[in-house]
């Protein structure tokens, strides 16, 4: 009995995590559905398109009535979204929204500043409109399951309030940890422990079951700068029409060799100055739009591939590797193994391309995400 137990106390040792403790957390929720006309008919009805601008009373009804239902249900910061932009959420002291011609960018501070705006343009009719829910407080993992219920009330309550049957909205609940996976090297002793439980089990353990028609998806998105010490460690030839495809093939190979090594099998690595975003997809397809490059992962795959993006005549600024766990990489609802996993192959990728630990960051952003129909 004492042999067995010691085999399980190992391998639960395995499915820890330590992190550097400064490790900045963050969790928001997207609700969106399409703008049809349906839907420009239940708030304001028929709509001018010879105005100047035809759909600002309609995106300004429709957040109105959005906002009272969110402060209804004790939310502090939400965003209304018709722009048919990507959303994109980060972790930073400044709060801010920055706009790209295909995303919008909104940082902010869960312990800082709360606020309620609509981004919109009444010239334009968005595609989508989305309703952008932002958690607040210092807990955000140990509340997290609070939020979502919080969201979902407010939500069912903005369908009901506008007249959509059930099911209209897509919900997705994203939680992030972005860490820098050598902080330690750099004099960060300081860490706190995670096991990475799927939110379905940490969410029924702090009370709330989530419905059994949810998706859920677990992934890593490593950033890395591309240093002047990763240019000088390779001949570039600057009069070839493809002067860094050198560089991306000696950093590719290190990628596929060091995933190969410690057994990941979905992942890609994003060398082409796009911007990735991983969909549970269970075709696994990769869709390359304007600005943004959709890599379709299916968790029930674990026998995927690893791919490489990127172009010979184009110097990025940052590289970055993904990293999408299967079922089979959760183990006691926990995803602590595969953090440590992908920590471990990090680090040797690390290695094989000479990086300088205590001086340049690699910044894992770990996202749990889970999707419903509300």
């Amino acid at each position: 009995m004492s042999r067995v137990s010691s085999i399980l106390r190992k391998r639960r040792a395995s499915e820890k995590v330590y992190l550097a403790s400064n490790a900045r957390d963050n969790q928001y929720i997207i609700a969106e559905m399409p703008l049809t006309d349906e839907l420009i008919e239940l708030i304001v009805g028929k709509v001018d398109i010879n105005a100047s601008a035809p759909y600002q009373t309609f995106y300004q009804s429709l957040a109105n009535i959005a906002f009272k239902a969110i402060e209804q249900c004790g939310i502090e910061h939400a965003n209304f979204v018709a722009n048919s932009r990507l959303v994109r959420v980060r972790n930073s002291d400044e709060q801010q929204v920055l706009h790209t011609p295909q995303q919008s960018f909104f940082f902010y501070n869960p312990g800082q500043n709360s606020t309620f705006k609509g981004y919109f343009d009444g010239q334009h009719r968005s595609n989508k409109v989305k309703f952008l829910f932002l958690a607040t407080g210092d807990n955000l993992r140990a509340d997290s399951a609070k939020f979502h219920q919080k969201v979902c009330q407010a939500v069912d309550l903005i369908a009901s309030r506008i007249g959509l049957p059930c099911g209209s909205l897509k919900v997705r609940d994203h939680q992030h940890l972005t860490y820098d996976i050598f902080a330690k090297e750099k004099g960060h002793k300081e860490t706190v422990t995670h096991t990475f439980r799927s939110i379905p089990a940490r969410y029924l353990q702090q009370g709330y079951q989530l419905p059994d028609d949810i998706r859920a998806i677990t992934y890593a998105v490593v950033s890395i700068p591309m240093t002047r010490r990763l240019l000088k460690d390779t001949a570039i030839d600057h009069d070839s029409a493809q002067p860094y495809s050198a560089l991306y093939q000696k950093i590719s190979d290190a990628f596929i060799e060091s995933s190969k090594q410690y057994g990941v099998t979905q992942g890609a690595l994003i060398g082409n100055g796009l911007s990735p975003i991983v969909r549970y997809d269970e075709s696994e397809s990769t869709v390359i739009n304007g600005e943004i490059i959709s890599l379709g992962f299916d968790p029930n795959n674990d026998s995927g591939e690893l791919v490489s993006k990127w172009e010979g005549d184009k110097l990025v600024d940052t590289i970055r590797l993904v990293y999408c766990a299967t079922n089979d990489d959760e183990t006691h609802n926990s995803y602590g193994k595969f953090v440590n996993q992908i920590t471990e192959c990090v680090a040797d990728f690390a290695q094989r391309l000479n990086w300088k630990k205590d001086c340049d960051y690699m910044l894992m952003r770990l996202n749990q995400q889970v999707i419903r129909r509300i």
